[in-house]
């Protein structure tokens, strides 16, 4: 059953969640500073009702950069039996979010595929547009490689949601031309690549729509530092404008029919596909974006999170 085009469970879940927003509603015109505080509030709930998994400890590392030291958070499950780290970069549109708001999140990935986990605590537009973010995830990326053998590991999954997605599919990119990482596989969940998807669509008109087209729109303009949707755009800021796609590793990309990103994702899970790049894509019917998050327990939210470890666990089984 479907509300609006919207599978129901997570309709109604989203409507519970009706009273939080009228109380912190986004700014009009959008402001950086009320969107995370908006951001904050509703972050802070999602958390409480998200739960945090059992037996997850975390401590945070510290790597020296030309920009100063950048935080990693490592989350260690009580048991390890993964070979593979995952490298994972939050989500927030390229402007929100933190570690912080992304500890259980990480503890969820850690605890269900028994790997260790680090989180990059990259810095954000507008105070610091491209590159500055994706300069943070490659120098994260160096300190994991150089750190797999004090995690047991032997291989990096590069994964992210939303913003965090853009930031993996980019990293996955510039390590492909400009470093000599191994990087095992990327998982790029619902993620946001193409700066030039401002809308609007007749697809994507519903109340349920959690990430706006504009929305989007002030996200890539603050990280782009000017006008998203330009001729010159680099495919390191913005992947799905790369025009060469192969040699990238294997790839799981997922996303929802009522997220505005559903096209460009889609696109890009073929383009790689016809690059030779191995893919898993999923597309969940009536689902928005963030959907595994705000309504965790639903049937399909349980669904995407079990494809999701499964593909991690079938990497780490990978003899190569």
């Amino acid at each position: 059953m479907q509300i609006q085009g919207l599978n129901a469970s997570l309709a109604l879940a989203l409507l519970r969640q009706l009273p939080l927003i009228r109380k912190n509603p986004a700014p009009d015109p959008l402001e950086i500073h009320a969107l995370r505080a908006q951001s904050g509030v509703i972050n802070t709930f999602l958390t409480k009702q998200f739960g945090m998994a059992p037996g997850v400890t975390f401590t945070d590392e510290f790597t020296s950069t030309p920009a100063g030291q950048l935080r990693l958070r490592v989350y260690s499950p009580a048991q390890v039996s993964s070979n593979s780290v995952i490298y994972y970069i939050h989500g927030g549109g390229l402007i929100l979010s933190s570690v912080e708001t992304y500890d259980a999140r990480c503890a969820h990935w850690a605890a269900n595929t028994e790997s260790t986990v680090v989180s990059v605590d990259y810095r954000l537009a507008p105070e610091h547009p491209y590159p500055a973010a994706l300069d943070d995830v490659m120098a994260g990326l160096e300190w994991t490689s150089k750190n797999l053998e004090v995690f047991n590991a032997t291989k990096i999954i590069i994964a992210g949601d939303s913003a965090g997605g853009c930031l993996a599919a980019a990293a996955t990119l510039r390590n492909r031309d400009e470093s000599t990482i191994k990087i095992a596989a990327q998982i790029l969940v619902y993620p946001m690549i193409d700066d030039r998807n401002f809308g609007p669509d007749p697809r994507f008109t519903s109340p349920f729509i959690t990430w706006s087209f504009a929305n989007n729109y002030f996200g890539w303009s603050a990280y782009l530092g000017g006008e998203a949707g330009g001729e010159d755009t680099s495919i390191y800021a913005a992947p799905a404008r790369a025009t060469d796609l192969s040699n990238l590793p294997r790839t799981y990309i997922d996303t929802g029919t009522q997220d505005i990103f559903l096209d460009e994702d889609t696109t890009y899970a073929h383009r790689l596909k016809g690059a030779g790049v191995n893919v898993e894509a999923h597309i969940w019917n009536g689902a928005p974006h963030g959907f595994d998050y705000f309504a965790p327990t639903s049937r399909i939210a349980r669904k995407a999170w079990q494809a999701r470890f499964d593909f991690v666990r079938r990497i780490s089984e990978l003899q190569n």
